[in-house]
């Protein structure tokens, strides 16, 4: 994005540091956009922005939805708006043959996110820059399922979460490396309980299951991903991780 229509920080570090890789992958397709037999690279580059941004919304997905707000599922709509017309973009390559064509769709791209971005995303950034401060994650009563071993299982996964914490902000990152080892085992073996337990009872399941597959992938994505501070990614995004599941996925399911 040029400077001027530069997102401002959020207040998330996650969040600001994949608006900066996205900024840098729009000056990519700006640059690939130039070439009059650059169709090949400009639809890469697109390519590149698309996966980039998926995964930027669905992290937005994660703290939004932690962090607490209703809104977060209709915000989701407004993603998926997003991404379909980049898509149909995509599918569209041909039409934009000149670099003429190719600079006019990559303005109204930068100018639909900033859009996005300011109108829509920035009336969280206040209550989200709020949770990200407190770096202890209290347990409280609106925390309890009322089933006890799913209790006390959410209790462990957040005593985990704020040792983890408390490593980061330490910078003991090979002691925050082996906490996050220790909280994806708990984890992956407290979502198959969940699972066998809605079983179990004629449940509805599928769903349930997808939501966990979905949490552990992306979690899995961001920290394998090349760049992130181990702290950041505990701070700023896997509490909401925590929040989201125990708040949203459980409250929902298991108490309905």
């Amino acid at each position: 994005m040029s400077q001027t229509r530069r997102i401002p920080p959020s207040g998330n570090p996650l969040i600001d540091q994949q608006h900066d890789r996205l900024n840098t992958l729009i000056h990519q397709a700006v640059l690939a956009a130039r070439d009059d037999d650059g169709s090949a690279a400009f639809g890469a580059a697109l390519v590149e922005f698309r996966r980039a941004l998926a995964r930027h919304f669905a992290v937005e997905k994660v703290i939004f939805s932690g962090a607490g707000f209703d809104a977060a599922a209709s915000h989701d709509g407004a993603h998926a708006v997003i991404l379909r017309r980049l898509d149909g973009i995509l599918e569209s390559l041909d039409l934009f043959g000149t670099p003429t064509a190719r600079h006019f769709i990559l303005d109204e791209l930068e100018q639909t996110l900033l859009d996005h971005e300011m109108l829509e995303d920035a009336a969280y950034w206040d209550a989200v820059r709020a949770h990200s401060g407190n770096p202890v994650l209290k347990w409280s009563d609106l925390m309890v399922i009322g089933i006890d071993w799913v209790d006390d299982q959410h209790r462990a996964m957040v005593d985990l979460f704020n040792q983890m914490s408390c490593a980061a902000q330490a910078r003991a990152h090979a002691a925050c490396a082996d906490l996050l080892g220790r909280f994806l085992e708990l984890t992956r073996a407290h979502f198959a309980a969940e699972e066998r337990y809605l079983e179990a009872r004629g449940r509805p399941l599928p769903h349930h299951r997808a939501e966990h597959a979905r949490m552990l992938a992306q979690l899995d994505e961001l920290a394998a991903a090349d760049g992130h501070d181990l702290g950041v990614l505990v701070d700023h995004y896997l509490r909401f991780w925590v929040m989201e599941h125990i708040l949203g996925i459980d409250r929902q399911d298991l108490t309905a």
